[in-house]
């Protein structure tokens, strides 16, 4: 734990059976308290590191006021934390014990370091019986000399004397050990059973609890599954684990059908994942629109399929299941993807290669995972990259790169957010061991940038260049992303792109019995090739003697927007080629041609008529092997600036006053499109209508290893006693579909 460091989020939500049905958190997922301040009980989460030095972590200022605000007569805390800061730790424990309700604490995983002391503030504390709670003394950073050092020390003794007032109010009869703990610099860890005998807890929970009556259950599973839409982290991953051991068939029966929905999509246990899905198939199983109905057994084995077609479609169902749960694995902390892994699972024809598809575009959105680890075996980033992490935050706060709340985060208690960059440098040269009592401010500058195995400062001005050029690059809005397929690279040769053939069609049997043999039509093939494009970014010493934050960082927000505008004009540069036909395709022809079937047959401006009979003419189109209509419905409209609005007119339009306006004849394309995109970048009177991209790809923007974003090389530039980086964008762009594009030559 740490006596002095900064802020975070807290991660909570409210548990009560009232008003369960309008539960709806705010859009910065800050809490649900606010919603059930007047039920009975009210259940909080304190997941994830102990103060708003990490990032995800849980602050006293906001979790010491949404406990203010609970109005309950008992509140269950549910604990898993390693630690952290311990003022934070203290306000939160006196905040609990300060409250007139009654607090129950509960250990879900693990309660160390500055958590375990949380715990004591329970009138009443259960730990399961596999759950782990440590003490040890404070720990805290000190940089300076001797006489400093001893100080710091001397601090941290009082921390401890101020803790063990805590412990020793639970556990008094054992004071003198306590205190020893709070010294003696080991690390101490108590069992659950451990920690009752020392009288910490006051009840181990058995792995095998009693099942809860259904309306609870129903109660949890809704509650779980409402707060994991605004949960990160540590958080989340406890609420799906949450739903995963709350779920029961008479539980999951009581719920409305799309709340069924929800929660199916966090089972994983295959037997549970199959009741479920049972229960969910069958009508007379799911809750009326009036709430919540009666747990009400699975209908009759008479009224199900035979067990045949019906351990088929489960044992399908699981296997999609479980290989599309395998897909959004290692993604499932960037934000968005979990909703989206949830939405695909639901969706019973949604295909693997179509959520993969939908994947790629969300995890390129710029999230980062975050560490989910709770036990007390560090995975995450070391104590070193978290400092540089942070001082970087700073950096970015002074230079204004940061604004509003994300910049008072980043200054509070932050010293890089006030000191010159010659300033920092010189600090991480005596971090590693340079003297620099005899420097110059040049010579400092000179030499951090030129030994960079022998201080951070290089990784301290990497870690702030590379958070500039991502969030200058996903700050652009650009429209390829509206209309492109997102693929993936291992490599720089051509790749190809499939559109498979299809069996022929069925055919009568002979008055022989026989049946004809039937074959498998050739599929199109296209092809996308990789390409590296970047750009030198250099510091010189004068750039730190200066203290010239500009000097860096607005090159690199420039160069941040020209990665993303660099694709934007490749994938428009495409609509140019061959006279403005696209492309020259596999077949030899450009992209718009004859061959294709993808151009209208009468020119003109957006109207009802022209995109009505280009609708058609999409929907027309036949498979590779010409045995059936791919039937594709239009997405997007796709033109230039000076048509936009008139293809906006026309989707949003109720009649069709061109051709009838006495008679106010309903305007048959009202709403076809989902997106209507206009753009400097294509002049000239030509516009097009283009399909789903996930479902008939016409252009795509494929990533070198899926890597969506500009990366940064570090090198010494010998040239200018400085450092240079190469900012490099991996990808290729290409058209790989014909059939889902129409192009109107206008006039």
């Amino acid at each position: 734990m740490t006596p002095t460091q900064p802020m975070a989020v807290a991660a909570t939500f409210a548990l009560t059976n009232d008003d369960l049905e309008r539960i709806a958190p705010d859009a910065k997922g800050k809490s649900v308290l606010a919603l059930h301040t007047g039920g009975a009980v009210a259940e909080l989460m304190i997941y994830g590191p102990i103060g708003d030095y990490f990032w995800d972590g849980v602050n006293a200022t906001e979790m010491v006021r949404q406990i203010s605000a609970i109005d309950a007569s008992e509140i269950v805390v549910r604990i898993n934390s390693d630690g952290g800061v311990v003022t934070d730790g203290i306000a939160i424990y006196n905040a609990l014990k300060q409250h007139r309700a009654n607090v129950s604490v509960i250990v879900d995983g693990i309660a160390a370091s500055i958590a375990s002391l949380i715990v004591m503030a329970g009138n009443t504390v259960s730990m399961h019986e596999n759950t782990l709670l440590m003490l040890h003394a404070p720990i805290g950073g000190c940089f300076g000399n001797a006489a400093a050092m001893r100080s710091q020390a001397e601090l941290l003794d009082v921390y401890a004397a101020a803790m063990q007032v805590s412990y020793i109010a639970r556990a008094g009869e054992r004071s003198a050990e306590i205190q020893q703990m709070l010294t003696d610099g080991a690390d101490h860890y108590f069992t659950a059973a451990e920690a009752a005998e020392f009288g910490f807890v006051d009840e181990v929970i058995s792995a095998s609890p009693a099942p809860a009556d259904t309306e609870s259950a129903a109660a949890a599973l809704l509650s779980y599954v409402t707060a994991i839409a605004t949960a990160t982290g540590n958080a989340r991953n406890a609420l799906h684990q949450f739903i995963q051991a709350a779920t029961t068939p008479a539980a999951f029966a009581s719920l409305r059908e799309g709340h069924q929905r929800a929660v199916l999509a966090h089972i994983e246990e295959p037997e549970m994942n199959k009741q479920c899905h049972l229960i969910l198939a069958s009508a007379g199983a799911v809750g009326g629109a009036g709430g919540a109905a009666p747990a009400a057994a699975p209908a009759p084995a008479t009224a199900q399929p035979t067990a045949e077609t019906r351990d088929g479609v489960i044992a399908a169902i699981s296997q999609r299941n479980a290989s599309m749960r395998e897909v959004f694995a290692q993604f499932r902390d960037i934000g968005g993807v979990r909703e989206l892994e949830s939405e695909c699972l639901a969706n019973a024809s949604m295909s693997i290669e179509h959520a993969q598809a939908r994947l790629l575009s969300v995890v390129g959105a710029g999230a980062v995972p975050l560490n989910a680890n709770t036990s007390n075996v560090q995975v995450g980033e070391t104590d070193e990259e978290k400092r540089i992490d942070r001082a970087a935050q700073g950096v970015l706060a002074r230079a204004g790169v940061l604004t509003g709340q994300a910049a008072e985060a980043a200054r509070q208690g932050n010293p890089a957010a006030r000191q010159s960059l010659i300033a920092l440098a010189e600090e991480s040269l005596i971090r590693a061991g340079v003297n620099t009592r005899s420097m110059s401010r040049d010579q400092i500058a000179g030499h951090v940038l030129a030994q960079q195995s022998t201080s951070d400062f290089p990784l301290l001005l990497e870690n702030t260049l590379h958070k500039m050029l991502l969030a200058a690059y996903r700050l652009q809005a650009y429209t390829w992303e509206r209309f492109c397929a997102t693929g993936t690279l291992s490599d720089y040769r051509p790749h190809n792109r499939y559109h498979l053939g299809s069996f022929t069609s069925l055919e009568a049997v002979n008055e022989a019995g026989e049946y004809k043999t039937g074959i498998m039509s050739d599929g199109a093939k296209e092809s996308i090739q990789g390409s590296r494009k970047g750009r030198i970014l250099q510091i010189t010493p004068e750039v730190l003697v200066n203290d010239d934050l500009g000097a860096f960082t607005r090159p690199t927000q420039a160069l941040g927007q020209a990665a993303g505008r660099t694709i934007e004009n490749d994938v428009y540069a495409l609509y140019a080629l061959n006279g403005g036909n696209g492309p020259t395709m596999s077949d030899g022809n450009p992209l718009f041609h004859a061959a294709h079937g993808n151009i209208a047959a009468v020119a003109g401006v957006p109207s009802v008529a022209a995109i009505d009979a280009m609708r058609q003419q999409m929907a027309l189109q036949m498979d590779a092997g010409g045995e059936d209509f791919l039937d594709i419905i239009p997405q997007s409209w796709l033109g230039p600036l000076s048509l936009g609005s008139t293809a906006r007119v026309v989707n949003a339009m109720e009649f069709d006053d061109e051709a009838q306006k006495n008679q106010k004849r309903p305007n048959a394309v009202r709403g076809l499109f989902a997106d209507v995109i206009d753009t400097p970048r294509l002049t000239g009177p030509a516009w097009y209508m283009l399909a789903d991209r996930n479902i008939e790809p016409v252009f795509e923007v494929a990533f070198l290893d899926g890597v969506q974003t500009p990366t940064l090389e570090q090198e010494i530039n010998f040239r200018t006693d400085g450092i240079a980086w190469k900012v490099v964008h991996r990808y290729g762009v290409a058209a790989v579909g014909t059939k889902g594009i129409v192009k109107n030559a206008g006039v």
